[in-house]
């Protein structure tokens, strides 16, 4: 990839209210091309909101999210979506269709690839992650690990510039946790850009290029993992890494 330098998403004054309840209470942020940025913070502090608001899979109920300079509206966002994969917490993946089936449904419908294109980089994809064996399984069939490398690959297969990691392992027993990161490890070496909500620590010191600390819906501290890991700033943060590490 390029060193561009070039700002991939820029939000202003994020809220998102539920009801009563103020989840988000005025975000800004930059997420920079190569950056690898971990979301870190409490249960109930707003991580998944904020990545699923980025994405539009909740709207904001204020404030502006831009990407690529452009601003994110209801209008535009299928086609931002070309460009913003999101894996999930719980793989997502749609039960009755195979895995090949899960894979070549979106770049197919949104007419980014052929059907033929599309199988062909699915079996690519497959192959990389160890799995061709798996493309006409359904996901009943499959492991917690294999569903969520294979929901991982299914954000790639339209190449997009960013992507989204919502507790990618919290659903995962210990040994495919390992494989799950191993995968998202080597999608950063390659220079991918990547927001992460994880409670994977050692991960989080390892992977990221900066570190975001949410609470009670805003964004209370940040750095590079050696400033908020060993200096903490804020007591808030300093008790969160008493109770984790």
């Amino acid at each position: 990839m390029e060193d561009k330098n070039n700002t991939d998403l820029k939000i202003k004054n994020l809220h998102k209210v539920f009801g009563k309840n103020k989840v988000l209470n005025g975000i800004d942020f930059e997420l920079t091309e190569g950056e690898r940025v971990v979301v870190l913070g409490p249960s109930g502090s707003g991580k998944s909101t904020f990545l699923r608001c980025i994405n539009w899979m909740e709207e904001p109920t204020s404030g502006e999210i831009y990407f690529d300079g452009v601003l994110v509206t209801e209008k535009n966002i299928r086609k931002m979506r070309r460009n913003l994969g999101m894996v999930f917490q719980h793989f997502n993946l749609i039960n009755n269709l195979t895995v090949m089936e899960n894979l070549t449904l979106a770049p197919v419908k949104l007419k980014v690839m052929t059907r033929e294109a599309a199988e062909k980089r699915a079996k690519e994809l497959l192959k990389h992650i160890g799995l061709p064996n798996k493309a006409n399984a359904y996901p009943a069939s499959l492991s917690g690990g294999q569903k969520q490398r294979i929901a991982i690959i299914r954000a790639m297969m339209l190449s997009p510039e960013v992507l989204l990691f919502d507790e990618p392992t919290s659903a995962l027993d210990p040994e495919s946790i390992g494989d799950v990161l191993e995968l998202i490890r080597e999608l950063a070496d390659r220079g991918m850009t990547i927001m992460i909500v994880t409670h994977e620590m050692s991960f989080a010191k390892e992977i990221a290029t900066r570190v975001v600390f949410l609470d009670k819906g805003k964004i209370i501290e940040e750095g590079t993992p050696k400033e908020f890991f060993d200096h903490p700033k804020t007591p808030r943060v300093r008790e969160f890494l008493e109770k984790v590490l």
